[in-house]
């Protein structure tokens, strides 16, 4: 094959440059981080800093408490957090191409992933899925580097591998699958079964239960309360429909790259090769996934986790989530362009050039549609768009100084997990509670002597209505005034209305947001005998 026209260094601008530009227009066209409040649940769960949580594993949390201890907190570096996930795996994709041999098409195969729905549009809200974008690629490069290499440097590979192989399942335990699928290259290819024989894969596997060792610890000392959680995602049964979306997750979520690369292939063997472009495209179309032997070792790492989640889905195990399958196609593009380039070997080469040349009018797109996403959001007054997080939480935080001068405000509770918008914009000193304070889940990551500091219940209510109307008071709100009163306390709500504005926000719309102050109860007096 010719030599590709780009270096390796125009490769890493051009996947920067796109991670870039995605952070910005995701900020840019939403307005407001995840409607979910998963990225604010991530922070609030970042500030205990605990081995576990009521739901999951505590990686991708640490990953935001480290990067919200050197960046600032605002929803734009969110969205960088988000994107520099996604750069740290594409680079983990490229090692991965260089560790196959398939150093020629690992810059396109990285482009390529740039156009799918889980490094693009999905990647934007960082949460335990997404977290694995950056971990599996770069999992399976030191598996093969684990395998590959000799001496101190194998032990070294050996080492990191078993590290970032706990940092997965610390991030999801759907990393279980991923890892599993390991078996299939390692006992059907020669060099995997020869890595057997050698001290390198029981050094990682003793790596990562050391890794694992404290979370399970906590785990077991808190009845177990995670592995729960994600017991709790399986029914026993059959769920057919959610089988079916997970069976065309790839497809669905990898269909541009996947398209844009078995087209222009097709187009370029037609000019070669004259012939009808359909059936040929048919043709390559299905070369593209096909393995080239037992012992493909590219085809098991791609193929492997969607299939096995496949199987557990249809035995019943697990009821399939289809955003499960954000992270499982990251060796898709190599697969692609590694079958295309056995199959149509100079039509693959022209390829290479037209897709790298076609970078730059792709990210302009991109850039496009956020600014028409953006302006038609602002026009039709999206209610995700205008939630005012940042606005309310700065104006919670003053009107607490306010009415309490020289007291601070330690912890708040109420609607999880939409109440860390506070210590996230304004307070982040202010720890942020799933709840009530001393009831379930809160007592999985406790604040100790909550009921000695000064706290609140926050519990928003969402917009104003169309004809002037208050919205209602929340099943939060009665939660919260039967804590109160149950205390002794005020249980009389705070209401505070806030709203967005600036040129990104033409039409304001005004949202409430009910506080409940709890504040310490003093000490019983003592009597003198």
């Amino acid at each position: 094959m010719a030599a590709p026209s780009w270096s390796s260094a125009s490769g890493v601008v051009a996947a920067g440059v796109s991670c870039l530009l995605w952070a910005l227009a995701q900020w840019l066209a939403r307005g407001n981080l995840d409607g979910y409040h998963d990225m604010l649940e991530n922070y609030a769960w970042a500030q205990a800093w605990e081995w576990g949580t009521h739901k999951h594993p505590p990686f991708f949390a640490w990953v935001v408490g480290v990067w919200f201890a050197i960046f600032p907190q605002t929803d734009l570096f969110y969205h960088l957090l988000s994107y520099a996930n996604v750069a740290v795996g594409l680079w983990g994709v490229w090692h991965l191409g260089v560790r196959l041999g398939l150093r020629n098409i690992a810059p396109v195969a990285v482009l390529l992933l740039m156009w799918c729905l889980p490094y693009t549009t999905l990647a934007a809200k960082f949460n335990a899925n997404s977290q694995l974008l950056s971990l599996w690629p770069w999992t399976a490069a030191l598996l093969l580097a684990s395998w590959q290499e000799r001496g101190w440097r194998g032990l070294a590979y050996s080492v990191a591998l078993g590290v970032l192989a706990g940092a997965s399942m610390l991030s999801k335990y759907y990393s279980g699958v991923f890892l599993a699928g390991f078996l299939l290259p390692i006992l059907l290819t020669a060099s995997g079964r020869q890595w057997l024989l050698t001290p390198r894969p029981y050094v990682a596997l003793a790596v990562f239960g050391l890794v694992l060792a404290p979370h399970i610890a906590w785990v077991a000392g808190h009845g177990w309360i995670t592995l729960g959680y994600a017991m709790d995602q399986g029914s026993g049964d059959t769920q057919w429909g959610y089988v079916l979306r997970f069976a065309l997750a790839p497809l669905l979520y990898w269909l541009p790259g996947w398209l844009a690369c078995v087209a222009v292939c097709s187009y370029q063997q037609a000019q070669v090769q004259p012939q009808a472009f359909w059936p040929l495209w048919w043709r390559l179309a299905v070369r593209s996934w096909m393995p080239t032997g037992w012992s493909d070792a590219l085809f098991w790492l791609a193929v492997a986790p969607w299939a096995l989640t496949l199987a557990f889905g249809i035995a019943g195990v697990a009821e399939l989530s289809t955003p499960w399958a954000i992270p499982i196609g990251f060796a898709f593009s190599l697969l692609w362009l590694r079958n295309l380039q056995m199959a149509v070997p100079h039509a693959t080469a022209a390829a290479l050039r037209v897709l790298h040349r076609a970078v730059w009018p792709v990210l302009a797109t991109i850039v496009l549609a956020a600014l028409v996403l953006a302006t038609g959001s602002a026009r039709t007054g999206q209610v995700g768009y205008y939630r005012p997080s940042a606005e309310a939480a700065q104006a919670i935080a003053q009107d607490w100084a306010q009415r309490h001068p020289g007291v601070a405000l330690t912890w708040v509770g109420g609607a999880w997990a939409e109440n860390a918008l506070l210590s996230f914009y304004a307070l982040p000193t202010a720890r942020t509670l799933p709840g009530l304070p001393d009831t379930y889940p809160a007592h999985f990551n406790p604040y100790p002597n909550w009921s000695q500091q000064a706290g609140m219940l926050l519990c928003p209510r969402g917009p104003v209505r169309p004809d002037g109307s208050q919205p209602l008071p929340t099943l939060c709100d009665q939660q919260a005034q039967q804590w109160l009163l149950q205390r002794g306390q005020n249980a009389q709500p705070i209401l505070l209305a806030v709203q967005r504005q600036g040129w990104r926000f033409p039409h304001p719309q005004t949202f409430v947001y009910a506080v409940f102050d709890v504040l310490p109860q003093p000490a019983p007096a003592h009597r003198l005998p």
